[in-house]
Order: structure tokens, then sequence, then C-alpha cells
């Protein structure tokens, strides 16, 4: 926007100084120049006049030239001849008056001669006819220096360019001042939008800055921003009660199937057991909506951690499901701490720990790893499973996905299809990113970049 702002007010500057300043100084210096050739033409007229006398006298040479010198049309620098009505010099002027015998003969004729010199400082050149009643009795030339009109026509430029100068720095003040009060609310409101998008449910844009549409803005900003909360509070609100509501009657269900499966026969026996199984699918998926809205519920109060040291704990936690399944779990780590929630990696490394234990078979084998990477630690997650395709890896971190019936990981103890959905939940809080990728030779990789904690 602020480039935007400038690019717009430079141009209209820039179009007010070429459509009007730079022809306004051009029309001005050809009215200075046409003047300085009026005066130098009425310059040479009253000499001429003034010779008139010394011609019709025939007074030749120095007297008559000192006579002429002193006229008070001559100024400065001015240089002057007189030639009489045969074309021959009457009063001769200095070696650089540079008049030509035609130029002579011309103003005998009776026109009046105007001749701008090569050299810019020599100026202008004019030569009248001096006239004796009506009768051309000789001519006088004068020769007036342009030094003054070039500085004046200079100090003209100068004055201009100046003024576009100041103008170009006024608009570019101006733009960048609107900018800011225009942009800074607007950059304001996008963090506010950021953050409330990554979460931050309670944030607020301020109203009180910027132009009355900025501010307007940010007022229907946070109305709806406190519409979206007040909804997902109570969506939130509503999926843990019911979550936690459910949990008794299924556990009191569960209960009594089992007391049950003693007393029945064994084709009753097997229904019982389908039943039992689903119940246990059931409330795996109540714990794990339960685990969403916590997760939900959090707010990011990250502490430093000892990455290596947590990683230890859960894979000697996990170890002895994994050899009871014939799977090796084996652990690679660098030390690293980590800024993160606590009690947000201990559920990260179960959710995927179980995952992995899920779907690799017999004698395949897990592997976890750690290792630095500049201001981030990178934590892996690998097994030896069938792995998923890249189409599959694209929706495994929504809600409620699971592997489909035709997929080699899936089978009847499949979970609720919330576990890699609370992952992601709760590294995308702690400010990490987590990918799925195909694992060397076969399997899946579970990759978390956290951030590095401080010092």
């Amino acid at each position: 926007m602020t480039r935007r702002i400038l690019a717009a007010f430079l141009g209209v500057t820039l179009a007010v100084l070429i459509g009007v300043v730079i022809p306004l100084g051009l029309m001005t210096a050809r009215q200075e120049r046409q003047s300085f050739a009026d005066q130098t033409v009425s310059a040479a007229s009253a000499v001429a006049s003034a010779a008139e006398e010394q011609l019709a006298d025939h007074e030749r040479g120095a007297p008559a030239a000192s006579t002429l010198r002193y006229h008070p049309a001559l100024i400065g620098n001015d240089l002057f001849a007189v030639y009489d009505r045969n074309g021959r010099v009457f009063i001769p002027g200095p070696a650089d008056l540079r008049v030509t015998p035609g130029q002579v003969s011309a103003a005998l004729s009776g026109r009046t001669v105007q001749q701008w010199q090569d050299d810019p400082q020599d100026g202008l050149l004019v030569l009248r006819p001096a006239y004796s009643g009506t009768r051309v009795v000789g001519a006088t030339a004068v020769q007036r220096a342009a030094e003054p009109l070039n500085k004046q026509v200079a100090r003209l430029w100068l004055g201009l360019v100046l003024t576009g100068l100041a103008a170009i720095l006024l608009a570019t003040t101006l733009s960048l001042a609107l900018a800011r009060w225009v942009g800074r609310p607007l950059r304001r409101l996008d963090a506010t939008a950021d953050r409330f998008g990554a979460g931050e449910l309670t944030v607020r844009a301020s109203t009180d800055l910027g132009p009355p549409e900025t501010r307007h803005l940010a007022g229907t900003f946070n109305d709806m921003a406190g519409r979206l909360e007040a909804l997902v509070g109570s969506h939130r609100t509503l999926v843990a009660d019911i979550s936690h509501q459910l949990r008794t009657p299924l556990s009191a269900l569960r209960l009594r199937l089992e007391l049950l499966h003693d007393d029945v026969d064994s084709a009753a026996a097997g229904e019982l057991d389908g039943a039992l199984g689903e119940i246990a699918r059931l409330s795996r998926l109540v714990d794990g909506l339960l685990a969403v809205a916590r997760a939900e519920h959090t707010q990011p109060a990250p502490v430093t951690i000892d990455l290596a040291r947590l990683l230890a704990e859960r894979v000697a936690i996990w170890s002895p499901l994994a050899q009871e399944r014939h799977i090796e779990l084996l652990s690679s780590h660098s030390p690293a701490t980590v800024s993160a929630t606590p009690g947000h990696l201990e559920q990260v490394l179960d959710n995927l720990l179980a995952n992995a234990l899920d779907v690799t078979p017999g004698g395949g084998q897990i592997t976890v790893t750690t290792r630095p990477l500049h201001d981030r630690v990178r934590l892996e997650v690998i097994d030896s499973g069938p792995g998923m395709t890249p189409a599959r890896r694209a929706q495994a971190f929504r809600r409620f996905w699971t592997e489909p019936a035709d997929s080699p990981s899936r089978d009847s103890t499949s979970g609720s299809g919330l576990g890699l959905a609370i992952v992601h939940r709760l590294i995308t809080v702690d400010g990490g990113t987590i990918e799925l990728a195909d694992a060397p030779g076969k399997g899946l990789a579970v990759r978390i970049e956290l951030h590095a904690a401080a010092g």
C-alpha cells in the first residue's frame, strides 16, 4: 500500500511539473529572450538616432565615437559601430564586433537585422538604419553580451528546479504520512486476524487508529470475532460435555457385557466379543473427542523442555508393548531443548508411537530420532509399516479420517481418526510444523519441527 500511495502522489506531482512547470519555464525563458532582443533593438535605434547628426556633418573618428560611447541607451560592455550610407566604416567598432558587408547592406536598405552569435556569451547583434528625415544616411551596429540574460534564465530554471524538488519532497512526505496513517491500522488488523486464525480467539483489533473506514472495519472484525469466539466456545463445550457424559454409560455398558460374557454359550459369546470391540472403539472415539476439545481450548504457554530426556522416557514406557509384539523400538537423539507447552509433546509422542505400533508388523522396526536444525529441532518417528499414499497423507490430519477398508494398514482395531488431528493441533499451537513422508525403503516418516529454546 505504501508503494502504491507513494507512486500515485509522485505520479500526480511529476505530471503537474511536466505539464505546468516546464512549459511555464520555457515560456518565461522565451519572454526573457524576447525582452532582451527588444531592448537591444531599442538601444541600436537610439544610437542610430544619435549618430545621424555626425553622419550628416561627416564627423568621423574618435570624437564622434567618444560622444556615442556614453549614450544612455548603451549599457555595460555593449559594442557598437557606425557605417555611412556607402557602407564604409564611419566609427569603427572593436575587433570582436563581427559585422558582415551583407548585414550592413541590409541595414542600409532600411531593414533591421538581428543575429544571435554562435558563442552564447557574445549575445545578440542588431543593425539599424540611421535616418535623416526619410533618407537613410547610414547604419549602426550594436552587439549586447548575453551573460545577464543567461544568468537570469539560469536563476529562473534553478528556482523552478528547486520548486519541483520541494514539490516532490512534499508529495513524498505527505504520501508516506498518509500511507502510515492508513496502513498501520490495516497491518495491525492483519496481524490480529492472523493471531485469531491461529487460535487466539480472544484477540481484538484496535478501533482508535486510522481513517473512519478503517476504524469501522476494525469494529466489524471485532464483532465477527466475538460471535465466532462464542460459537466456537459453545461448540467446544458441547463436544467436551457430550464426550464426558458418554464415558460413564459406556463404561457401565462394557462392564455389564463383560459380566454377561461368562454366562452365555459360545455362539452368543462371539457376538458379545464383537459388541465389546465396538464399545472399546466407541470409548476411544470419546477419549479422542475429549482430547481434541482440550487441545482446542489450550492457550500456548511454552516452557523449555529437554527433548532428549522426554524422548528417552516415552520410549522406555512403550518398549514393553513393542517387545510383546516383536517390534524393535529404537531411539537416536542428540541433546536438544525446545520451546513447547507442558504436556503437549508427551501426548504427541504417545499418539505417534501408538499409531506406529498398530501398523508395524511383527519383526518390524520403529525409530525415533531428534536433530538440531539452526533455530529449530526436528523430531522424526519412522516405522516400517505399509506406509501411505500421497493422497492419503494429504487427508491424514483431518478429524475422523481413517484408513480405507482396502488399506494394508487397516484392521479391526483401527482407531477413531483423531490421533493425528490431535497431534497436528498440539504441534501448530506451539508454533511447530508437522508433515508425513515416505520412509527410506518402506513405511511412514512423521517429521516434526519445533522452535529451539533460547539460550
